[in-house]
């Protein structure tokens, strides 16, 4: 019956904030592929065409969830409160930073301005979401790496803050990032270790654990223009096991019916393919620039394959019948 219920509501209603995954999918590439123009002098087109469609991706998504904020408010205080979905909100602002980066080189004005409301915005999010895990009991066996993305969405901050001249704010961001990701990734790796498992929409959200040391990389880069030094030395190193193990994991992730979250895929492949270009910008050598080469093209190919998915999912509606 709750089935049917639930089919019974507006399109509207039934979009998901998970949905803002997508720009930073696309945009988080764009970024990517930036990185590898000036590493690699490949062409800067493949950047921008991907940036104007997470741009006009971003445009259509806020113009739509703020019809249903204003038009069915009811459904998107029940999504803030769910435990899984609440988790994906902080994903506006993240969009915002990812966007941010890469307007920055084009139109600084929207860049500052997107990395202002963005950086503000995800503190909010930051709060009330870690407030509201404080105040109340979880249930661990609903509790996925989703949870990153407040925590992740801090350590992006200085990646497009610190270009911009927001050195010390983005301090504050980077500080608060680190320490919680090293306390939640202990608690995601309780959970995945020694709950039954997680449901298989929930499965891609395992990529996620990639997202941290490839972000925090990025970030340390920023803030030592560019400099590895031994914090960056780890962070790489990390990372790139992270990405061996969810590479032997891939079948396990990405199999069965296809659902939106596999879109959480998507910005931690972008995430290691940018801080693997600037390690390698960093510490020049075959060894790097190989692995370099290797994540972007992965990276790129698992958006492309997403995407194509993605629009057969929407095609047939069922990307708004998953709830």
């Amino acid at each position: 019956m709750s089935g049917a219920i639930a089919a019974e509501k507006p399109l509207l209603a039934r979009l998901s904030i998970a949905m803002f995954s997508t720009v930073m999918g696309i945009g988080g590439l764009s970024n990517a592929w930036a990185i590898a123009h000036r590493a690699f002098g490949v062409p800067l087109v493949v950047s921008q065409v991907l940036l104007v469609v997470a741009v006009l991706s971003f445009g259509v998504l806020v113009v739509a969830h703020l019809a249903k904020l204003g038009f069915c408010f009811a459904e998107v205080a029940e999504e803030f409160m769910h435990p899984v979905r609440s988790n994906f909100f902080p994903a506006v602002s993240v969009a915002m930073i990812v966007l941010s980066i890469g307007t920055r080189a084009y139109v600084p004005e929207v860049a500052h301005a997107l990395w202002w409301v963005g950086a503000a915005m995800h503190l909010a999010f930051a709060i009330t979401l870690i407030r509201r895990w404080i105040l109340h009991a979880q249930d661990e066996s609903v509790l996925t790496p989703a949870w990153f993305i407040p925590v992740v969405g801090n350590i992006l901050v200085p990646v497009g803050g610190v270009p911009l001249g927001y050195v010390e704010i983005s301090w504050f961001f980077f500080s608060v990032g680190l320490v919680f990701w090293l306390a939640f990734f202990t608690i995601v790796l309780h959970r995945v270790l020694f709950v039954p498992a997680m449901s298989q929409r929930s499965m891609p959200t395992l990529f996620i654990l990639l997202a941290p040391p490839s972000i925090g990389l990025s970030a340390y880069l920023a803030f030592t223009g560019g400099q590895a030094g031994a914090l960056g030395d780890i962070f790489y190193c990390l990372a790139l096991f992270i990405a061996m193990l969810l590479a032997s994991l891939g079948r396990y992730v990405a199999h069965g019916p296809f659902f939106m979250s596999w879109w959480a895929i998507t910005f931690p492949a972008d995430g290691w393919a940018g801080a693997s270009i600037g390690y390698y910008q960093a510490r020049p050598s075959a060894y790097t620039a190989a692995i370099a080469v290797v994540a972007l093209t992965t990276a790129s190919l698992i958006v492309a394959w997403i995407t194509v998915r993605t629009m057969r999912h929407m095609a047939s509606g069922a990307a708004f019948r998953e709830d």
